[in-house]
């Protein structure tokens, strides 16, 4: 799991998220640059990321990565890249207000649909309740605006130029699969399918992938540039369309795979993923420039969620360290979809 723009530490502890008192005086998780993030906020956020059994399903089916081991909890590393992300964006918001810049109707279409694609589609984004949905839409569009003031203006002609010259860069794969332990098992599940059983129905009833499996496999489209585990990439985008593959093998287990459809979408249809990729340049502008607001950025932080390091490359919230008689939860098992900002 990473940071949008900057990468997550470890995971090795888990934190607590109690209430939080109400009013102007309401503890704060962070202050950047005199800034309030309040822990109410923050709560809230977690909470609304735990109500969305879709989303954990595709982050981290296990939930070790992102939740306690006490009701009500949530890794302390989960909560120190949520912290991250609202760090992040927060700096993003006062560079657009220093600079008077305008996000328009445009940008939130474009934000929203960015998102979407990053939390694993719209079903999964549905089940954020409104107002998250409207504050991850509003803040993607305030670095898309941030990052467009850093970079060279790219017009619909070129950016059909583009298109054109790298077709083969936004192919896109549709695919299902089922997700078994062992070789084994996975032969099982090869044995069914030549005797012509139901590809959809073995992965109900058999793939330990539970997000994908209650929608019969189906892990929805992606390109080639999509976080997900390369030996699970690479099948999607070499293997022939229709039928199952042999099983590949990844951290996870073992993959059957069945690509459903593999196409270059029109232009209009990709036209923000080759603006996105024009704009790699500008990326590294926008990270460069991260980079430096961090190091200048004054932020006090709520001992109770970690320290900001500035010692780091790139300066981060580190979460509290696990005292010596706690045990840690176990290592994470992370999921063949990867989170947003990725």
């Amino acid at each position: 799991m990473k940071r949008p723009l900057v990468g997550l530490v470890a995971l090795l502890a888990v934190v607590a998220i109690g209430a939080s008192a109400c009013g102007t005086l309401q503890p704060y998780a962070l202050i950047v640059n005199g800034s309030r993030i309040a822990q109410h906020d923050v709560d809230n956020e977690l909470k609304a990321i735990r109500a969305n059994g879709r989303y954990l399903d595709a982050i981290d089916p296990t939930r070790q990565q992102v939740l306690g081991s006490g009701t009500n909890t949530f890794n302390a590393d989960f909560t120190a890249f949520v912290l991250n992300q609202d760090l992040d964006y927060e700096l993003v918001h006062q560079e657009l207000v220093k600079r008077k810049l305008k996000v328009a109707p445009d940008d939130l279409t474009q934000a929203k649909n960015t998102v979407i694609q990053q939390v694993n589609g719209q079903d999964t984004f549905n089940a954020f309740p409104k107002w998250y949905q409207d504050k991850l839409t509003q803040r993607f569009a305030e670095v898309i605006v941030v990052a467009r003031s850093l970079t060279p203006t790219v017009n619909d002609q070129q950016a059909m130029d583009y298109y054109n010259a790298h077709k083969s860069d936004f192919e896109q794969a549709c695919a299902s699969h089922i997700l078994v332990d062992t070789p084994d098992a996975a032969a099982s599940i090869e044995a069914q399918l030549a005797k012509g059983a139901d590809f959809a129905a073995l992965a109900k009833s058999d793939s330990k992938d539970t997000g994908s499996a209650q929608n019969g496999g189906d892990v929805g489209c992606f390109f080639r540039s999509s976080q997900l585990v390369p030996e699970f990439l690479n099948a999607a985008f070499s293997q022939p369309v229709g039928q199952p593959g042999p099983p590949v093998q990844s951290q996870f287990g073992y993959h059957i795979i069945k690509v459903t459809s593999r196409q270059v979408p029109p232009f209009d249809q990709v036209k923000d993923q080759v603006q996105q990729a024009m704009g790699q340049g500008g990326g590294q502008q926008l990270q460069n420039w991260l980079t430096d607001a961090l190091k200048k950025a004054k932020v006090k932080m709520n001992p109770k969620f970690g320290t900001f390091n500035k010692d780091k490359p790139v300066p981060e919230i580190d979460a509290p360290q696990a005292p010596p008689s706690a045990t840690p939860t176990s290592a994470p098992v992370p999921s063949p979809l990867a989170p947003p900002g990725g």
